[in-house]
């Protein structure tokens, strides 16, 4: 973590104080109360919100349980990534969920467990599901759905993934794809999905290319519009 130093106003490293769960979610939690709803209807979300992000982020830290991140190496949040593709002008940046590494991946076939092993690279992307507002009761309150997870990834979140994978494809990373609501987690996994295996990854990474080209070609049009 870095913070800038009032006396020389520049950025220097700060002690990195490892939270317990229940201190991170509360901190998480004095984060969003500083959000300003912008109606009713937002301000109805704003409540309800705080009751179930607590609740969202256990399921998040039992699905990492699960996985089994607390025992493995070099856990790196946020990690820049920043991938050259020949086809593209413009570099293709992103920032992962999270990433590991592991000597003995629950998706491996055991081939690794000797002390000289190589690690595996494991990338991981979160994605939230949240109750949706419903219409005003007759009491005055207002009613929300019940969260729902996929039976299956999303498109778009299959092809963000793809792009950290590829991007990170000389590690041979592992792709987990991880939905949370307030009250269950699906971990996606090749294991379980056919989706997350290495040719399908491959599939959605050239579907997401293409969707780069295509942008890339429509700024193109107006790269002569001097007008911001």
């Amino acid at each position: 973590i870095w913070k800038m130093n009032p006396l020389t106003k520049k950025l220097q490293p700060q002690d990195n104080e490892k939270l317990s769960q229940e201190a991170a979610i509360q901190k998480a939690l004095e984060k969003f109360k500083e959000y300003n709803p912008v109606n009713d209807k937002d301000r109805d979300k704003f409540e309800r919100y705080q009751e179930t992000i607590p609740q969202t982020i256990r399921q998040g830290f039992k699905a990492c349980e699960q996985i089994g991140i607390a025992t493995a190496k070099d856990i790196v949040g946020e990690a820049s990534i920043n991938h050259t593709d020949y086809r593209l002008q413009l570099p293709q940046v992103g920032r992962t969920d999270l990433t590991f590494k592991d000597f003995n991946s629950s998706e491996q076939s055991g081939e690794a467990s000797a002390s000289n092993a190589a690690l595996f690279l494991s990338v991981l992307e979160f994605k939230t599901v949240w109750s949706k507002p419903l219409k005003i009761k007759k009491d005055g309150s207002r009613g929300f759905s019940s969260p729902k997870l996929p039976s299956s990834p999303t498109l778009g979140h299959l092809r963000q993934l793809s792009f950290y994978t590829v991007s990170l494809s000389k590690h041979s990373p592992l792709p987990y794809l991880i939905y949370l609501s307030s009250d269950g987690y699906q971990i996606y996994s090749k294991n379980n999905c056919a989706d997350l295996e290495e040719g399908n990854i491959k599939n959605y990474y050239e579907q997401f290319t293409k969707k780069c080209i295509r942008r890339e070609r429509l700024l193109t049009r107006y790269a002569h519009f001097n007008d911001k």
